[in-house]
């Protein structure tokens, strides 16, 4: 894709604030949840059906500037302690509303800083775990590492936990310029990175990811080509290359970043498609709308066979249809229902005591937006929606359900970025870097959401 195809008009007009889309309706339309309309749903899943479990750590020794994560600043052990204490007692809670010990397809650990925790810490949980489920043969078992919390001790850690049966591993990199990770707080060296990269290469982890943000303050084309070129030596098996969220109304320690320093619209714009093409170009697909993978890896083959599923984490592919989530502010999914765990440390605490499901708020999902969810899944993950397909599945002829939508369809297709046939709707080259904004066409909530919501589309 050449620079020279987007129209600098096109380009300034679609760069408006819109959602992610790691789920629909979006986390800023959950609603209070009793606690008994979670367990009621974990009652009826099903003995056999896999599921997967998310595990939130959100501790961080320092605030990176760029950060839209839940965090917790956190020098204080015992603070770490009473929350490991808590997620135990949480997993046997969520373990005596489900119909049997269940097999378990997936298991992520998130943040935060997940490797904030101690092997002790890490072998109290894993046991937890196998007490109440049991792992798939195939389970994908992954934890997100900041590679300054495993340099140190020379590897022991990422050594642990390939012992206690992680099999991914995915690294926060961001930028590999100093001068960036001055500007956001984020000191990590280039040897760090390299070394952490390498001894997990050794170890024998099946697939390692590396995150990337473009956008970052004092980066250029130049600068962020470097770093680009650097992944590319490296050679991860998943590279996911993250737009910059700005969004200081929801993370006031943003403020801290110079607006003047941040790279314009059309500079960021140029950042991304120039490091899309130099990953191309080394072989990686590219999928959705910012991950990238080797060809043998098993996201790129989700991703030919349309077996790529969206969620909080980014891409994957979907293993599960129910995803159980645990600790502070976590979400969790289930057929037809959206929970989040309370985003207040003392209100978390305070619930688990009480042994009562930590639930702050959720979203019961009406026929209408499930019909929507699909749409932007498959739009988000395939780039095309077969009509036909969607009539079988909802007995509702696509055309004519989103009759209102037609006109934002057609003004998109007058710019090039889809194509509206009778029988599919699919998603141009060009579209694809905008897919959030051709996502958004389908979003019934999206005019009710206030000004500032969202991060630039662009």
């Amino acid at each position: 894709m050449d620079l020279i195809d987007v129209d600098p008009e096109l380009l300034m007009s679609l760069d408006k604030p819109v959602p992610r889309y790691t789920s629909y309706p979006t986390a800023i339309h959950f609603q209070k949840l009793p606690e008994e309309a979670y367990a009621a749903s974990l009652r009826a899943l099903s003995c056999t059906d896999p599921l997967s479990l998310y595990i939130h750590i959100p501790f961080c020794k320092s605030m990176c500037l760029f950060c839209g994560c839940s965090v917790i600043l956190n020098r204080d052990p015992q603070k770490q302690i009473l929350y490991l204490q808590a997620l135990l007692q949480e997993i046997d809670l969520i373990a005596s509303h489900l119909p049997a010990k269940k097999p378990l397809s997936q298991l992520h650990f998130g943040g935060g800083t997940p490797t904030s925790l101690h092997e002790n810490e890490f072998s109290l949980l894993m046991e937890k775990i196998q007490e109440h489920f049991f792992f798939a043969p195939s389970a994908e078992i992954a934890i997100e590492v900041d590679p300054r919390t495993v340099f140190l001790d020379q590897g022991r850690k990422l050594r642990f936990l390939h012992s206690l049966g992680f099999n991914r591993i995915s690294f926060g990199v961001q930028d590999t310029d100093p001068k960036v990770q001055e500007a956001v707080r984020r000191r990590q060296s280039w040897e760090m990175t390299r070394t952490t990269f390498q001894w997990a290469k050794e170890i024998g982890f099946q697939s390692i990811n590396i995150d990337l943000i473009y956008g970052l303050p004092l980066q250029t084309k130049h600068t962020f080509s470097d770093t680009i070129l650097k992944m590319i030596q490296l050679k991860p098996d998943r590279i996911a290359l993250f737009s910059y969220a700005k969004v200081p109304w929801l993370k006031p320690h943003q403020r801290a970043i110079r607006e003047e320093d941040l790279p314009s619209t059309l500079e960021k714009f140029c950042i991304y498609v120039q490091a899309r093409r130099e990953l191309m170009k080394a072989g990686y697909v590219s999928i959705g709308m910012d991950h990238f993978a080797l060809a043998e890896d098993s996201l790129a083959h989700a991703y030919q066979e349309k077996k790529l599923y969206r969620n909080f984490q980014g891409y994957s592919h979907n293993l599960a249809d129910t995803l159980i989530g645990l600790g502070l502010s976590s979400i969790g999914f289930m057929p037809g229902l959206f929970v989040q765990n309370s985003k207040d440390m003392k209100e978390y605490l305070g619930k688990i005591q009480e042994k009562k499901l930590p639930t702050h708020r959720g979203r019961v999902l009406s026929k209408e937006d499930r019909i929507r969810r699909y749409v932007i899944q498959k739009l988000m993950c395939d780039f095309a929606l077969d009509k036909g397909a969607f009539a079988v599945q909802w007995t509702l002829s696509f055309d004519a359900y989103f009759s209102i939508e037609k006109n934002q369809l057609q003004i998109f297709s007058q710019h090039g970025l889809l194509e509206n046939h009778q029988d599919l709707l699919a998603i141009t080259p060009l579209g694809r870097l905008f897919i959030r904004n051709i996502a958004a066409i389908f979003d019934a909530y999206l005019t009710q959401g206030s000004p500032g919501t969202f991060s630039q589309a662009v």
